[in-house]
């Protein structure tokens, strides 16, 4: 299982803007500071709005915010909202949280599914991933970049690590 670009994007908007709590950002600063397409952003961002993740403020002060203080905000609920499921194989779609059963349960996606040794390794999988997720917040991640890195997290143009390089 691959996380797209669209989950990596959101968590640094995410990120920017817990790094900054006080101050609206624009979508154009964090696409400059994280150099991604002004336009592929604009398309992620309403992900996390409809999850509850961040709101957009009018006005000269305005701009996007976290919505929740970042011990409030999960990997889990962020990369659900942008990613959707996470779902390692067929067979564990359409499971949800509250259905999920302690043996695989017959799947319509897959023959095999309910009678499946595999499927339950699929499922320890998901349910590890699901795990380590729900329980790593932002606020988490904001101290380790703080803690590990020192500097918000950037992303540079090759020309702009040129001038880096030569400062």
């Amino acid at each position: 299982m691959k996380i797209s670009t669209r989950g990596e994007y959101g968590l640094r908007v995410l990120m920017e803007l817990g790094m900054e709590p006080d101050k609206g950002l624009s979508l154009r600063d964090i696409a400059n500071r994280q150099n991604i397409s002004l336009d592929y952003l604009e398309q992620i961002v309403p992900a996390l709005k409809s999850a509850g993740l961040i709101k957009a403020k009018r006005g000269a002060q305005g701009g996007y915010q976290l919505a929740k203080a970042p011990f409030e905000i999960t990997m889990f609920d962020a990369l659900r909202a942008l990613e959707g499921p996470f779902e390692p194989m067929i067979c564990l779609s359409g499971d949800d949280e509250a259905s999920k059963p302690a043996k695989p349960s017959k799947n319509a996606n897959c023959g095999a599914s309910g009678s499946c040794a595999v499927q339950e390794v699929w499922r320890e999988l998901q349910e590890a991933i699901e795990k380590v997720l729900k329980n790593l917040t932002l606020a988490e991640m904001l101290n380790r970049q703080e803690r590990l890195y020192g500097v918000p997290i950037r992303t540079y143009r090759e020309r702009e690590l040129t001038r880096l390089v030569v400062l």
